[in-house]
């Protein structure tokens, strides 16, 4: 399988340029060096061999001006180029010393790009945990510099070492996160790369119809293009799908296609899986010499490239192929190999597999030997059935003996196994049952608390009626008829001035006690609008203070449209706010803004008074409304310093 992993721009290869131009430097020269790095980037996808010989020169002229900011780039150029054709040791030798020399400049922007190319290297070489380390470095300097392309590269540069581990789930979900970054950025180019390995998982799902319509799309693209490195990698593919369909023959002629070409570009991992590839279809036709050739080629690439990842498969191919033509001593030999290189290969099969090559390839040494001893010293018929049995007898014990041991191993490994599993099941039931009875017991309390909060509301809403009808059924009753009474009496004082006033007292008194009433219970406010109602109130206090209170009500029709019981909570919150800044926030102008939304009604009191910290301790006033806000899952935000005056923010949501 070949993965495409790193999704590379121009702007990414010149992510210092900016940088450079706060250095003085002599035009010509940085003229040459910009010249070398149009080189690089023009042939670096066509022509690998061309590109390098820029790279090398570029970095040669950066440290001879002793221009660091070139250096890194030249440096950061090479460690891509190394990348691309495979050669991954030096991928990490080159972008480890710019990771040195930016860290040296104490320059960030760059950083995630080089911990990016570092981070696939260890990846090619598989030493998965020295990759993750990188990619997390990536993310995080991504983060700091706001670098969204490093971050998608990122993402999807992880979803490719996933895809090794075949834990497709969490490959997808890390190709969504790049692809979604991607689109933000809007960088075409970096989803065409998403789309690649989405083929990738489906082709290692099996889906190869899927796969390959995703691959033809891509490879249309780059073959437009003349990216000859993507069309290669497209082609790679495209020939292993074939394989797995058990297409041999068109699949050798697609895979010596696509050989060709990674040749001209001197990709030599990529050879090697090509090699790799060939060798497995000319083994499943039966043309074992061409397969081992194959395979002898690939594991010399693979040598030299330090692909251990590949090399252990090499190395059992072969394996395989030389024991079918019965040369044990090979086989035997090729198998430990791969052994050696995949530390944690199974150790069972390995030491079966290894039991038995061993054990034939010492058959044969003793029948060789057999056979000499017949020619040499001329050994009877019956001495030679002898010895034969005597193998076969050894044979069979030691099988016996290799069989019980295997099946013994294997089930204490299986009991192992359960008595582990048995012990982490039992252990997440029990967490699973803590976390449960904790919940159980939050929302108990919760449940409590909003019941405790909804009946002491109730009680001071029942107990405000029972002093409003107090009110208005006694003293207003009582206020009314020392009203009509004073009435009769000033009809014979026409002209007296003290009647008069006294009479503007007593309705005064009426006003008020009718105002205090209706504050204190409401009346229907789908009788009387609640929004005339909000202005009734705050009419009445301008009018009985200095303060200058501007009300707004967005949309007015709708608001009033709402459920009366929303609406008197509404009403007692801007009471209680109007309330508390009369009473303590010395303000002189106050804005009340109520606006309907499609799912929450939101207030927004703002005054130009003292304030507060926010830090000090609450009032009865802040904590009334904050248990109502919390009744009807409403929230609070107060803005609020010294000498600055204060904004409060609620939301209650609409339940109709």
């Amino acid at each position: 399988m070949k993965l495409f992993t790193t999704h590379l721009t121009f702007s990414i290869l010149l992510f210092l340029g900016v940088h450079g131009l706060s250095f003085a430097q002599n035009a010509e020269q940085t003229a040459v060096l910009d010249s070398l790095s149009a080189i690089y980037y023009n042939s670096v996808y066509t022509q690998p061999q061309v590109a390098k010989r820029a790279a090398v020169k570029w970095l040669e002229g950066s440290r001879e001006l002793q221009l660091e900011l070139q250096e890194v780039r030249a440096l950061y150029a090479l460690g891509n180029l190394s990348n691309i054709t495979g050669d991954y040791k030096n991928t990490i030798a080159y972008t480890n010393d710019a990771i040195t020399l930016l860290k040296k400049l104490e320059i960030e922007k760059g950083l995630a790009a080089c911990y990016n190319i570092i981070a696939t290297a260890y990846k090619n070489l598989g030493e998965y945990p020295k990759a993750i380390d990188n990619f997390m470095e990536c993310l995080r300097y991504s983060e700091q510099t706001n670098n969204k392309v490093q971050e998608a590269n990122a993402y999807q540069n992880i979803a490719t070492l996933y895809l090794l581990q075949k834990k497709y789930k969490k490959s997808a979900e890390n190709l969504d996160r790049a692809a979604n970054l991607y689109r933000e950025i809007g960088d075409d180019d970096g989803v065409l790369t998403t789309l690649f390995n989405f083929a990738n998982i489906q082709k290692e799902e099996g889906k190869f119809d899927e796969a390959r319509k995703h691959y033809n799309t891509v490879l249309g693209y780059r073959e437009k293009e003349g990216n000859k490195a993507v069309v290669a990698y497209v082609n790679i593919n495209l020939s292993q799908m074939l394989v797995e369909e058990g297409k041999c023959e068109e699949a050798v002629v697609a895979l010596k296609k696509t050989l060709a070409l990674l040749e001209e570009l001197k990709f030599n991992s990529d050879i090697t899986i090509v090699l790799n590839d060939l060798g497995l279809c000319e083994t499943k036709l039966g043309h074992t010499s061409s397969a081992i050739r194959y395979f002898q080629r690939a594991l010399a690439i693979g040598e030299e490239q330090s692909l251990s990842r590949y090399k252990s498969d090499i190395y059992k191919n072969l394996a395989q192929l030389y024991q079918e033509e019965q040369n044990y001593e090979k086989a035997l030999e090729y198998y430990q190999k791969g052994v050696t290189s995949v530390a944690e290969q199974n150790t069972l099969d390995k030491e079966k597999y290894v039991a038995n090559i061993q054990e034939r390839y010492e058959t044969q040494l003793k029948e060789a030997r057999i056979q000499l001893l017949e020619k040499e010293q001329k050994l009877s018929e019956a001495e030679l059935q002898k010895a034969e049995l005597t193998v076969k007898r050894q044979r069979l014990v030691r099988n016996a003996l290799i069989s019980g041991f295997i099946l013994v191993l294997i089930t204490l490994i299986i009991l192992r196994l359960s008595y582990v599993k048995r012990l982490r099941v039992q252990k997440e039931l029990s967490l699973q049952q803590e976390e449960n009875a904790k919940q159980k017991i939050n929302q108990m309390i919760n449940d409590h608390k909003l019941s405790v909060i909804e009946r002491y509301q109730e009680g001071q809403d029942e107990e405000r009626s029972r002093l409003a009808r107090e009110i208005h059924d006694g003293i207003g009753s009582d206020l009314a008829s020392i009203k009509i009474a004073f009435e009769h009496y000033s009809e014979q004082h026409n002209n007296d001035f003290q009647s008069k006033r006294i009479a503007t007292a007593i309705s005064n008194a009426c006003v008020d006690v009718r105002s205090l009433s209706h504050q204190l219970h409401p009346l229907s406010f789908s009788k009387i609008g609640f929004t005339s109602f909000l202005n009734d109130f705050i009419d009445q206090i301008t009018q009985k203070s200095a303060i200058q209170i501007q009300t707004f009500f967005f949309p007015e029709e709708d608001i009033d449209q709402l459920p009366e019981v929303l609406l008197a909570d509404a009403y007692r919150i801007v009471q209680e706010l109007i309330n508390n800044i009369l009473k303590h926030a010395e303000a002189t102008h106050v804005d009340v803004q109520l606006t309907r939304h499609e799912d929450h009604l939101n207030i927004v009191v703002n005054d130009d008074g003292k304030g507060f910290q926010k830090n000090k301790k609450q009032g009865i006033g802040l904590r009334n409304i904050k248990e109502r806000l919390q009744k009807v899952q409403g929230t609070i935000e107060i803005d609020s310093s010294p000498g600055r005056g204060t904004s409060i923010t609620i939301d209650i949501p609409i339940h109709i």
